[in-house]
Parts: structure tokens; C-alpha cells; sequence
């Protein structure tokens, strides 16, 4: 999950490495450090914390350099576990991005060697050094690389040689060059003020640059032979990766979502017709029985609200799984099942793995996804895009709502497939799902009365959230986010399940959060609010607008506009969204960059 930037050119070589890590601290920012190649050596600078300034770095006329923020794994936070890491003549640094799973056996190789760091990246340079003895910095890394077991992307670099090499195997990483400048990251977004075509780096390839004449080549260091690749446009623009007026990331994240959900719904709908931007071959459906869905944390969510969809509208049965469980119980997959794997990313290791399991048992895996050219994307049947543009607060808003809106596109795909329901059922779906953005920026235009509760109760140091049906993984959602970004410790129940455990907790210092909109749980939900004021508990509530019923007995109310039952998780989440947002922000929170958080979790 850490972030990897390396640049070689005639540009300022410090600073538009140092521009890049900031670019990418979303993905750990426990520690950094940088090494920048001279014309006759390498310096080197480490810190624990987020990427600073680089101070006498600045007046290094270096023609090359790596530089990394970490998200630690191997080795504790400290300068010593930072990278970059070297060998012990100082000749080879690398930055490295994954876990070297048989460290220990690969020490054989450098017997006597003596190791300054926790980490499992400090073996890698000193493998290069030990075979630079005996063939060129290029031909020694293609030999470590074929030792090495485990995910990772590294970048090295060679004090005594012309070349900046990268190589991957299971985490991302990307290359760009352009009029002689040539760069290297974990994310296309660090790119974008720099070039609009990017090389994608697949598992088990290698990119050496050549800095003396600017060359670039290509390795399968699994075939062992070169390859030959061709740059490829992306669609990110450089207001997208910027913060513009907005506070935090996230804020403005929350904000663009009926933004991005109008481009989502736009490229996939034409006259009220499903047409999916990426078409979708019917012969992934054919003898489609079952559908496990697999994804991590709020994808995972999103999963659960899909399961309600599929369910009551194809009339298939659903499983969601974590996709960390899902990857190591042995599942039951045959080809009559359909494994849905979700991740904003793209790039998150246990669906990955998951991913791959559900291939080798014949299951057709179609990835819901917002990063074209990312692993899942290279490995699954077919892949269905979120267009919520770059998200880079860790916090996920806007990718989680256009991953809704990308699976109720695909439940009523299916239930067309399935002849389940019929074009007028459709269209009316599909009418009101186009309605949603401007139900949406109702709810944000609401800023004040959240920022109005948060006052009340954002010193609390627990939180119930409840809801029932589709909207009870919203209340998952809005507990993850509250924990998330203000550390404040919160749980999501179904609200019928209160009166079995979680009852236990409530008094007048915990306030519980509620979805209590008109659907056919209504009733249930206003006595479970009845069951915790009877009980001095606190009552925040989500409902229907001109519900007068919900204003007699919440402490509390943020309305939303009425759609169908179907639809209101897009909006009930909004509300919860800011409430995290703001409560956060008034406890000092770092919104954007949680403690011990990182955006793409890439490593198990």
C-alpha cells in the first residue's frame, strides 16, 4: 500500500519527485524518504511522518532519483525501516511496495551480510550488489526478481550505471515517457501533470530505463524474453486530482458524487435503454445459477446493498463475502456461478486472490471497478467501470455510490436477461435512478443542520447506527465512516437486532443513528426508536421528507427527498457521509489520511 514515484530527466529531479510522493500519500504516509543519483554518487534523505521539505536536497542537481511513502508492514515506523534501502557498499537503492514472502532463505544468498532494517526490502539490494559481481545492474535485478516470492513492485536504482529500473509482480505500478522524461508510479493520478499516456506494467514485467540515451525497454521476466509495449491514453484531468476550494479531499468528494453518478448513469444508459460502455457478452449469464459477490470494506457494503437488488429483482440466490474469508474456506464455484468482485482500486490483494480462486473452479468473474488497466481489470471476464473519477481521500464516498449505481445497472441488466421484469419496469427504474443526482444535491444543501448535530455530539466516544432491509448496510456504511476518520467507535446492526446485545450500551451519552424511511420496515423501526428514548437514549434520524411522525421522537432529523425504496441508499448515505465529515473535522481529525489507514490495501 505504499506509494512509489521515480523520475529520470533534465527537470528539477527533487522536486518533481517530491511532488509526486505527496501525490500519493493517500496510499501510507507513516514514513518517506528519497534517493537522488548525482553525476558520482547518491544522496539520501529519510523521515518518519508525512512527505516535508527536503532542505539541503534542494540544491542537489541529481539526473535521476526514487522516493517512497510508506505504509508499514515488515519493521516498525522508524527511520532505519524507511525507505529507500540500500546495500552495504551504497551502491543500489530501492523502493519496494508489497511483502517478499521467503526473506529468510534468500539471506542464504548474502551470508555475512549485515542488515540495519526490520524490513523484508532491504534483501533486494543487496541480492542486486551480490550478482552485480558477476553480470550488468540490468541482468542482476532480472535475477532477483526470478528469486523473489510474494507481491511486490520495487524500483532500483545503481549509483555506478546508467539505468533506473522497475519491476512488478502483484502490486501496481505504472511508466511514463515523455520528451526525454521518464517516470514511474503506483497510481496514474501522480502522472496526470506530466504526460496523458501511461505504459501499464503487468505481473511479471520489467521497465529499464536508460538514462544516457533515453531508451526504453520491456522484460517478461517470467518467460524470460523482451516485449514490446505501446502507450496507452487514460481519462484523468488534472482538476480531478486536485483539491480546488474544498477543505479536504473527502469533502469534496462527498459533493461531486451526483456529479459523477450523472456521468456513470450517461455512459451506460441510452433512451432509457442499459448499454453498458463496456459491453458485456450474454454468455457469461447463460447458465447462471448463483452469484457470489466478493470485496473488502466499503465495497463490501456495497455488495450487501447489491444483494437485496439481485435477490427481489432477478430472483437468483446472492452470497456476499469478504473476499480475505472467501479466498481461504474452499468455496463451493462451478461455471452456473457468477463471482462479482468490487473494488475501487482495483489493485486490492485479497480480491485479487479471491478473484483467482474463482477462476480455477470455472466460475465467469466480472469486476466492478473505477481504475481502467488494473490488475482485477487485466484478470477478470469482463468489467463494468464506476466513472467516479479519481477518489483520493481514504475514505471512500464517491466510488462507493457509483458502485451502487453501476450494480442496480447490472441487477436490472440481469433481470432483462432473466425475463424477470419487463421494459416498463425498466424505464420506470431507470427514470427514477436518473433523478437521483439532483435528489442528492437536496440532501448536501443541508450542510448546516448536520453541522448543527455535529456540535451536539461530536465528543462522544460511541455510536449505534441501525437501519432494516436495503438500508441496513448503509448503516454499516455509516458506522465504517465515522470510525474511520474521527476514531470515534462505532457499530452498524440490523435495527431489529438491537434488542439482542446492543441495547445493553445505550444511555444519554451515546447517540444512536437511525434510517427510518417509509418502507415496509417502518413501523418496526419508529418502536425501536420508541425502545431507545425509553431509555434516554439519543435519536439521530434519517427519514422522509414531511415525516411529522419521525419529528415527535428523534432528538434529531436530516430529511431526504422520497424516491423508491429501492433507491434510497444513494441517499440515505449522503447525511451519514457528512456527519463523519464534520465531526472529524471539528475533533482536528487528518480527514484525508487516517491514522494507520492507506486507500488501496495491497498487501494481505
Amino acid at each position: 500500500m505504499c506509494g512509489i514515484f521515480a523520475y529520470a530527466g533534465p527537470d528539477n529531479c527533487t522536486k518533481v519527485i517530491i511532488d509526486g510522493l505527496k501525490s500519493l500519500e493517500y496510499r501510507g504516509y507513516d514514513s518517506w524518504g528519497i534517493a537522488l543519483k548525482t553525476r558520482t554518487s547518491i544522496e539520501l534523505k529519510k523521515n518518519i511522518g508525512k512527505v516535508s521539505e527536503i532542505g539541503e536536497l534542494k540544491s542537489i542537481k541529481a539526473k535521476a532519483g526514487i522516493g517512497h511513502t510508506r505504509w508499514a508492514t515488515h519493521g516498525n515506523v522508524s527511520v532505519e525501516n524507511s525507505h529507500p534501502h540500500t546495500d552495504s557498499d551504497k551502491r543500489i537503492y530501492v523502493v519496494h511496495n508489497g511483502i517478499i514472502e521467503n526473506v529468510d532463505e534468500l539471506k542464504d544468498y548474502v551470508h555475512g551480510d549485515l542488515f540495519y532494517s526490520k524490513t523484508d526490502t532491504e534483501i533486494i539490494p543487496k541480492l542486486i550488489a551480490r550478482f552485480l559481481q558477476e553480470s550488468t545492474f540490468p541482468e542482476a535485478v532480472k535475477k532477483v526478481v526470478s528469486l523473489l516470492k510474494g507481491n511486490f513492485a520495487f524500483v532500483a536504482l545503481d549509483r555506478d550505471s546508467n539505468y533506473l529500473i522497475a519491476a512488478r509482480n502483484g502490486s501496481p505500478i505504472v511508466a511514463a515517457l515523455n520528451d526525454g522524461n521518464f517516470y514511474i508510479s503506483s497510481d496514474l493520478q501522480s502522472l496526470v501533470h506530466y504526460s496523458d499516456k501511461a505504459f501499464f506494467i503487468n505481473d511479471g514485467e520489467m521497465v529499464i530505463f536508460n538514462l544516457a540515451n533515453t531508451s526504453i525497454e520491456f522484460y517478461d521476466f517470467f518467460n524470460r524474453k523482451s516485449i514490446q509495449k505501446e502507450a496507452q491514453l487514460y481519462d484523468i484531468q488534472f482538476a480531478d486530482c486536485e483539491r480546488g476550494n474544498y477543505k479536504h479531499f473527502m469533502l469534496k468528494e462527498i459533493f461531486e458524487q451526483p456529479r459523477q453518478l450523472q456521468k456513470t448513469y450517461a455512459v451506460n444508459v441510452s433512451d432509457f435503454d442499459i448499454r453498458f460502455h463496456y459491453a458485456l457478452d450474454p454468455e457469461m449469464f447463460k447458465n447462471l445459477r448463483r452469484i457470489v459477490i466478493i470485496a473488502c470494506g466499503t465495497s463490501w457494503h456495497a455488495g450487501l446493498v447489491a444483494e437485496y437488488w439481485l435477490e427481489s429483482l432477478v430472483k437468483i440466490p446472492v452470497e456476499v463475502e469478504y473476499a480475505s474469508e472467501f479466498r481461504y474456506r474452499n468455496p463451493v464455484i462451478s461455471d452456473d456461478t457468477l463471482v462479482i468482485a468490487i473494488s475501487q482500486s482495483g489493485e486490492t490483494a485479497d480480491t485479487i486472490a479471491g478473484i483467482k480462486e474463482a477462476k480455477q473452479s470455472g466460475a465467469p468473474v466480472l469486476s466492478i471497478c473505477n481504475v481502467p488497466g488494473s490488475t482485477i481489470t487485466r484478470i477478470s471476464d469482463a468489467t463494468l467501470f464506476t466513472q467516479a473519477g479519481p477518489e483520493i481521500g481514504v475514505a471512500s464516498t464517491k466510488a462507493f455510490t457509483t458502485q451502487l449505481e453501476v450494480l442496480f445497472l447490472l441487477t436490472l441488466y440481469l433481470a432483462r436477461f432473466k425475463q424477470k421484469i419487463g421494459t416498463k419496469d425498466i424505464i420506470n427504474y431507470l427514470k427514477n435512478l436518473a433523478e437521483i443526482p439532483e435528489k442528492m444535491e437536496r440532501v448536501l444543501a443541508q450542510t448546516d443542520q448536520i453541522v448543527s448535530i455535529m456540535e451536539t455530539h461530536y465528543a462522544v466516544s460511541n455510536a449505534l447506527f441501525l437501519g432494516r432491509g436495503v438500508n441496513y448496510p448503509i448503516a454499516l456504511e455509516g458506522a465504517l465512516k465515522l470510525k474511520e476518520i474521527s476514531y470515534i467507535h462505532a457499530e452498524g446492526y440490523p435495527a431489529a437486532e438491537m434488542k439482542h446485545g446492543p441495547i445493553a450500551l445505550i444511555d444519554r451519552n451515546m447517540p444512536t443513528v437511525f434510517i427510518c424511511i417509509r418502507d415496509q420496515s417502518y413501523e418496526k423501526v419508529l418502536s425501536n426508536i420508541q425502545e431507545v428514548k425509553a431509555r434516554n437514549g439519543i435519536v439521530i434520524a434519517v427519514a422522509n421528507d414531511n415525516d411529522r411522525r419521525i419529528t415527535k421522537l428523534a432528538d434529531h432529523v436530516i430529511f431526504i427527498p422520497e424516491t423508491i425504496v429501492e433507491l434510497s441508499p444513494f441517499l440515505t448515505v449522503v447525511p451519514l457521509q457528512m456527519l463523519a465529515y464534520y465531526i472529524a473535522d471539528k475533533r482536528e481529525c487528518d480527514i484525508d489520511k487516517p491514522r494507520n489507514l492507506a486507500k488501496s490495501v495491497t498487501v494481505e
